[in-house]
């Protein structure tokens, strides 16, 4: 199976007055909806949906709890969830105060499991993405 790409043009974010250049871009093919997740795992295996849902769910609220705390959360061979942060910077550290950091994320690291699959990942194209021209 391949991952489909559309060329979209973007401009330079150093340089915004060079010429627009052409990136490829991955176009979705759509979203794997929880609900139906949880059924393919219970179709692959001996649990039933029910208690696949209620897996993930103790998943996710365990790992709130955890990122809230600072730390990493590692799942296996599929990767690693960990906290972010950004914002202002100050010459002299007892200038800061936590109302600079600005941005907060959550950063994902894709294990082995991930990283094999992408080795093997092809591509084809979707076209070019026509840019939406509103006319008043």
């Amino acid at each position: 199976m391949s991952v489909s790409y559309q060329l979209v043009q973007r401009p330079n974010p150093k340089d915004k007055l060079a010429v627009k250049k052409y990136y490829a871009s991955v176009k979705s093919s759509g979203m794997t909806e929880f609900e139906s997740l949880c059924a393919t795992i219970a179709d692959r295996g001996t649990c039933i949906k029910g208690d696949i849902q209620a897996a993930l769910d103790g998943l996710v609220f365990t790992m709130k709890q955890s990122l809230a705390e600072g730390r990493i959360v590692q799942l296996g061979e599929f990767g690693n969830f960990r906290m972010s942060i950004g914002g202002d910077g100050v010459e002299d550290s007892a200038d800061y105060a936590t109302s600079m950091i600005l941005r907060k994320r959550i950063i994902f690291a894709p294990g082995k499991l991930l990283k094999d699959m992408m080795k093997t990942m092809t591509f084809k194209s979707a076209g070019v993405k026509v840019p939406v021209v509103v006319v008043p």
